[in-house]
């Protein structure tokens, strides 16, 4: 049972960071359409603008906890890496702890502010116009990944980075 809940729980990541990608590759060929469209007919695709910008944020969000499993966030960590083995580890689960409780803190403001907006009926109307708590939940979501990926750090111990990686 506990083995099907981590299994699922890696798919959903893995979902989500495949998503992200496919998002940002189709931006890209919307984008180019557009401009494309704009250059031959003075004509745009009408909201593409803000669909980009919302979908930029929601994939962004939603691949940190991917990107956080497979240590595929930046990390300058010359000096954590000159350490020896012990401080090393200390220092990524201290970083981990952390990471941790930042992301405990933005969960609980985001659930907060999601409530508040889904309770007061907030939308955001401009070209697009939807339920502005929508774009709050990305948040939670994320949030709430980055708090499960983060204590699983810290219960297992974290991976060592490899060093440079191709997604």
């Amino acid at each position: 049972m506990e083995r099907d809940k981590k299994r699922g729980v890696e798919r959903l990541l893995d979902l989500l960071g495949v998503g992200a990608g496919a998002v940002f590759g189709l931006i890209a060929l919307a984008t180019t359409y557009d401009v494309l469209l704009r250059s031959a007919t003075g004509d745009t695709l009408a909201g593409l603008a803000e669909l980009v910008e919302y979908t930029l944020f929601a994939s962004t969000f939603l691949a940190a906890p991917w990107l956080l499993r497979h240590n595929g966030h930046v990390q300058v960590d010359f000096a954590v890496g000159a350490l020896p083995e012990r401080p090393r580890r200390l220092v990524r689960r201290i970083a981990d702890g952390i990471g941790l409780l930042v992301c405990l803190v933005l969960l609980v403001y985001s659930v907060q502010v999601t409530w508040t907006a889904w309770r007061d009926g907030s939308i955001v109307l401009k070209t697009l116009v939807f339920p502005e708590w929508w774009l709050f939940a990305v948040v939670v979501v994320s949030m709430a990944l980055l708090v499960l990926e983060f204590a699983r750090r810290l219960w297992i111990g974290q991976v060592e980075p490899s060093g440079a990686r191709d997604f």
